[in-house]
Parts: structure tokens; sequence; C-alpha cells
């Protein structure tokens, strides 16, 4: 699927006028624009070009920035690590608008101040949340939603490595949930963050169809054959009080919730949801760039990996440990005990310059997934 969205135009002329080929274009699915594009040269540059006018950052932000804004935010991407999910990275992978939607952002909780001061500088409000925030935001961001509204510390763990448990009354891994909002016209950003890797959040999603993400360089969707080929949503067994709302939600706009697979389906290695080991950015994956490019730090999100498992009685669950120490910048997901064991030689040793180890884990696991 990644290949779709790395056509380059050849400077070859189009079969059709622009404006007929988004008429065309914009019924196919992306498995069929891939097809067309590899007919001739000529429908290669007429799916490129097509592309570049359709997947744009700027037309899916500017409901809720100006353009300047938009390049500021992907700024505050590439420096905390925030990422778009929910409805909005949707939309932007299904050419589709939902009138009305948020914007949902995600990070790291201890990297929430910078995104939320600078919501504020450019006129945002923040709303608190009745009887569970404080109504100052410094205050506010000092508290999570872990067992009601009491302060609570991640404690320190024994090891770099350590599993991911359920928290929090939003679901796994959520720490709080922040809402700002903008009149003339009506707008609303949430900013939800995340005692970890904010990966964490949206693995335990109420359904594959929502798990894709767009960092400030990329945009990613986890199960794209799924999600935009078949119209199906692997329902993931997972907590949180709001998951069948959101079900419901999804199942209306048009896919279909699968409870359970069959057994064929569990072992045959060709479905859209086999079992086994993942990472953000793999040949699953379906992988747009974001234009314009900018001249930002690079992402580290690919470092991120999982597995998709199914219990006895056939239900879906997604695995991993947590990667969390000092000298990186960002906490990950690592997919196994295996992966753990070649990682944790890189990870003892001196306090590395910001980001350095960052660097070193991605480029150890580039090898590893090239090479292995």
């Amino acid at each position: 699927m990644s290949y779709l969205m790395d056509v380059q135009d050849e400077g070859t002329q189009s079969i059709l006028p622009a404006t007929t080929d988004d008429v065309l274009f914009s019924v196919l699915s992306p498995a069929d624009l891939l097809r067309y594009s590899r007919t001739c040269r000529s429908t290669h540059a007429a799916v490129s070009a097509y592309i570049r006018r359709t997947f744009t950052i700027h037309d899916l932000l500017s409901r809720f920035f100006t353009p300047l804004e938009i390049n500021t935010f992907r700024y505050y991407q590439s420096r905390t690590g925030m990422f778009i999910s929910g409805s909005t990275a949707l939309q932007f992978f299904n050419r589709e608008t939902y009138p009305d939607s948020d914007l949902d952002i995600y990070v790291e909780h201890r990297y929430s101040r910078t995104i939320a001061f600078w919501l504020l500088s450019i006129g945002y409000s923040f709303v608190p949340r009745p009887r569970f925030q404080d109504e100052d935001l410094e205050e506010a961001l000092r508290q999570n939603m872990a067992y009601d509204n009491v302060n609570f510390t991640v404690p320190a763990q024994a090891s770099a490595f350590f599993e991911s448990t359920s928290m929090g009354y939003f679901g796994r891994g959520v720490a709080n949930v922040y809402n700002f909002t903008k009149s003339d016209p009506s707008r609303k950003i949430q900013l939800i963050t995340a005692f970890h890797s904010p990966l964490e959040v949206i693995l335990n999603f109420h359904s594959t169809c929502v798990m894709n993400v767009i960092t400030h360089d990329t945009a990613y969707s986890l199960y794209p054959i799924a999600t935009f080929e078949q119209k199906r949503a692997l329902v993931i067994s997972t907590e949180g009080s709001k998951q069948d709302t959101a079900r419901t939600k999804y199942s209306e706009r048009g896919w279909d919730m699968v409870e359970r697979l069959t057994y064929d389906e569990v072992n045959d290695p060709r479905s859209a949801f086999a079992p086994g080991s993942r990472y953000v950015g793999d040949s699953k994956c379906w992988k747009i760039p974001i234009s314009p490019s900018l001249d930002l730090r690079e992402s580290f999100v690919e470092i991120n990996s999982w597995n998709l498992r199914y219990r006895s009685n056939l239900k879906a669950v997604t695995s991993f440990k947590i990667l969390l120490i000092d000298n990186l910048r960002y906490s990950y997901l690592v997919v196994n005990k295996s992966l753990q064991d070649y990682l944790t030689p890189a990870l003892v040793g001196p306090e590395e310059d910001e980001q350095r180890l960052d660097r070193d884990i991605m480029q150890l696991l580039k090898w590893k997934r090239e090479l292995s």
C-alpha cells in the first residue's frame, strides 16, 4: 500500500484534465488507484498529480488553523512527538468530511504544556471538564484522569521495558483529555495526553478503522485494506467508558464491526487481520508523505511495534511492552522479548545527547527489519 503514495510526477502529460481526473479518481479505492497508476506512464503521472492535490494537510487543518499556524503546528509535532488521530485522520485517508468533527491530537503527557499554551496563544479557550478539571489550565495540566480525579504518578519502573496496564477513565494509557474551543466559526480541539507512548492509546481504540495517525511528515493507516477496501473494522478487546458508543458511530458510517474472526481467517496469512508482529510503517501500512516538506526533526514513530493476537474465543487483542528510560526523548512500544533483548545493549551506558539514542534505536531497528 505504501507504494501508492510514493509515485512521482515524471513530467508526462495527463490523459484527462485535472478536474476530470478528480471526479473519476475520487470514487476509486486506494487499491484501484494503485492498479490504475501502474497501467502506463501517463496514468502514473495522473494519479501522482491527483494525490498531491487531494491529500493535503492544509486542506485538512484549514478549519482549525491559519496557513502559518499549520506550519507552526507541524513544528510542535516534530518537537513533542504529537500526532493527529481519530476521525480527522480517518477523513484524511478516506477523502471524506465529517461535518463538525473535532480535531483529536495525542501527545505524551510530559509534553502537553507546550501544546496547550500554544493553543491558548492562537486564540483557543480552555474548557475544563465540569467536576473533573480545575478551571486554571496550569493546574489542570498537573492532573490526570486515573482513578477519578486523584493526582496519580506512574511509579518508577524496575526495568526499561514494562507491561502496559489498564488505567484511566478514558481507556488504557490515557492520562487526561483537554478541550479547547474557538468561535466564529465554532471549532473544538481535543488534546489527549498519554502516560507513555500515545501509540498505546491508539492500539487500544475500540476498533481498527480509527487506527490511523498523522505525524509532522507522514500519515499512516495501520489496517488500510480492511478499513478502506473491505470497510471492515476489527473490534479490539479494550476498556474505556465510551467504547460501545464509538463502535456504533462508525458502524453507522458504513463499517462492518467484526466482533471475532473465523478460524479460517485467523489462520490465513493473507487476511487483513492476520495475527503476528507489526510495526508502524511496515508493508501492511498505507503511508502518505505530508507535503509541503518542512525542514524539521525526523520522526521516530516507526520505532513502535506491536502484536495482534487472538484469545481462545477468537476476539482480538493487541500486546506490547513499553520502553521508557531517561536517555530517550520519547517512550515507545516494543513487540516482544526478542526485540527487547536486541535493543537492551544500546540502552546501557552514559547519558546521550538529546534524541541521539532515539536515532540509534531507529537505525538498529531498520537493520533488523531489512536483514531478518
